[in-house]
């Protein structure tokens, strides 16, 4: 009887964590992404193994990519650079997503 109401307290203090979290993990993502990108620019990613071993990501941001709840499409640099190739669903019942496009993961930003 009490089991339920223990793992519903979890779940809803995993969403919570999630919530406060994704602005860290996703810049984290987006940077290293990047630095694999400028150095192997005929990048190619298969799969989301793939893209985590790859990228060379950090425990944080391979936990999300590997989550059941994340989308991940296959890309190349051959892609159009509009393309949302990862989209992380998160919070409460997944109800927030978060989605990045091959430009916003694999382009440099301009120099200032």
């Amino acid at each position: 009887m009490l089991l339920p109401a223990v793992f519903r307290a979890f779940a809803r203090v995993n969403a919570f964590s999630q919530e406060m979290e994704v602005d860290g993990v996703a810049n984290m993502l987006v940077h290293e992404t990047r630095n694999y990108c400028a150095a192997n620019p005929k990048y190619l990613f298969m799969s989301k193994s793939d893209f985590a071993d790859k990228v060379g990501m950090a425990p944080k941001c391979r936990d999300w990519v590997h989550a059941a709840a994340t989308e991940f499409v296959p890309f190349t640099h051959l892609d159009p650079t509009n393309k949302v190739v990862l989209t992380f669903h998160y919070g409460r019942n997944r109800s927030k997503s978060w989605a990045f496009e091959i430009w916003e993961l694999c382009m440099r930003p301009p120099e200032r």
